[in-house]
């Protein structure tokens, strides 16, 4: 973000940075909300966009710095090979990463919440306890979810109050073409 207001750069660096900033808005939307999981097409589809996008980034990096009209910021100069080495592969990740992000979590999420119906799943889950330096320690695990970043918190007086066992319970959910998001998960009741 710096070089946005650094003197000396160029308008195609400002654009370029203007550019990758805002693929930022969905790992922030993704930081506050953990109760998405997208649908099997719209993964693959957002691998292959992002892969698509993250090759065309990097194609216009070198185009412009083999022009002179992309500058590395001023800290690029004083780091030594080896973590200039390290960080070139990394950048890709990191573009790879931001972009699908978005497309596979973010805008289905958020498609999802504008334009989804309300309906009701049935599913067993089981408690679970991570221990992280997060908030969301004590969680509900439904057994038929396996979604990257998804998870259900609840309290830790809930989580020591249900039993160690499986327990029948209903997913209120928000359904769209891209995905549900687990509004809350009501307990049916509990396996003995």
């Amino acid at each position: 973000m710096g070089l946005l207001w650094r003197n000396g750069s160029t308008r195609y660096q400002k654009i370029v940075i203007s550019i990758l900033s805002a693929t930022t808005v969905g790992p922030l939307f993704l930081m506050f909300t953990h109760n998405f999981v997208a649908a099997p097409r719209v993964l693959e589809f957002s691998s292959y966009i992002s892969m698509a996008l993250t090759v065309l980034s990097i194609i216009i990096l070198a185009y412009l710095y083999s022009k002179k009209l992309w500058r590395p910021a001023p800290a690029w100069y004083k780091y030594s090979k080896l973590k200039k080495t390290l960080l070139i592969p990394f950048m890709p990740l990191f573009i790879f990463g931001l972009f699908w992000i978005n497309f596979s979590i973010s805008a289905p999420q958020l498609f999802t919440l504008l334009f989804g119906a309300e309906t009701v799943k049935r599913d067993v889950v089981l408690k679970d306890r991570h221990y992280s330096r997060k908030s969301c320690n004590y969680r509900l695990e439904p057994q038929s979810i396996n979604a990257i970043f998804f998870h259900y918190c609840i309290s830790e007086g809930s989580y020591n109050n249900l039993p160690d066992t499986k327990m029948e319970s209903e997913l209120l959910i928000k359904q769209s073409v891209l995905g549900y998001i687990v509004e809350d998960i009501r307990l049916i009741h509990k396996e003995r």
